[in-house]
């Protein structure tokens, strides 16, 4: 841990049943790695506490991470919005009380690494919210037709009216009556995913504990590639540093990857 005193810069995590968050052991380590003088900390908190404490944090946090459920009620209280993530609407990183999606970068980043362009490909995406909002901007960009299954359709109508306004091709499905190219888990229920909707190109699932969810096991038994989620938050934490520290920090992912699997319990690699 970084050693604290009255210059250490305090970072932090916003989220509602965050316990189980691996963030702030990412972060703390990456400060050791980078020989910074700053704190991270994770703030549990309530929804109707959110307003008040929230404003606070702003305020005395040099930067912060945004998680469920407030990727998109936080958005009110900054002063503005880098575009990609002002199209989202939903943010996962505040800096100088300018909100980014990180998220959004580091799915479209590791798909496009691995895998290239999904032209012409059909994307299930499990999910409506704020996780599910960058993962279908960032399938989109990659030429994805994006088909949305949520267990609330009002949620699922909206993201595909928006993802429609912004010029990506964007269904509704109620279920998995089929395959699809790519599958995407943005929900915290992997099994929500039935094994029938996987076909044979990628298989992404946001989930991190355990990092071999159902979903991840099932694409492995298949021969399916795989991006699993404990790759998904360690790059996102990687570029929200990028942007705090105005340098590129990626070098160190394979590092604190296995930082991860060495050291933390919960993480089983």
């Amino acid at each position: 841990m970084p050693r604290v005193d009255v210059t250490t810069n305090l970072y932090c995590l916003v989220g509602k049943g965050i316990s189980y968050s691996l963030s702030p052991a990412i972060h703390n380590y990456i400060f050791n790695l980078i020989g910074e003088n700053s704190v991270y900390l994770a703030f549990d908190i309530a929804e109707e506490s959110f307003d008040t404490a929230f404003r606070g944090l702003l305020e005395i946090s040099r930067g912060l991470n945004i998680t469920i459920p407030y990727k998109e009620r936080a958005i009110k209280y900054l002063e503005k919005l880098e575009p990609t993530a002002e199209k989202i609407g939903a943010i996962n990183t505040v800096y100088m009380k300018k909100g980014y999606n990180t998220d959004y970068l580091a799915i479209k980043q590791l798909v496009r690494e691995r895998f290239g362009d999904l032209d012409g490909m059909k994307c299930l995406i499990a999910g409506a919210g704020g996780a599910a909002k960058a993962s279908s901007y960032a399938l989109g960009d990659l030429g994805c037709s994006i088909y949305i299954m949520n267990r609330t359709r009002a949620r699922a109508e909206e993201l595909v009216a928006r993802l429609r306004d912004s010029g990506y091709k964007a269904y509704i499905i109620e279920s998995c009556s089929e395959s699809y190219d790519v599958v995407l888990n943005a929900t915290p229920d992997p099994s929500y995913i039935p094994g029938s909707c996987l076909r044979s190109t990628l298989v992404v699932d946001l989930v991190y504990i355990p990092v071999k969810t159902r979903l991840i096991i099932a694409a492995i038994e298949r021969g399916i590639p795989i991006i699993n989620g404990l790759e998904i938050l360690v790059r996102q934490a990687l570029l929200a540093q990028s942007i705090w520290h105005s340098r590129d920090l990626l070098h160190l992912e394979e590092e604190v990857l296995r930082y991860l699997c060495r050291e933390i319990p919960s993480v089983e690699c």
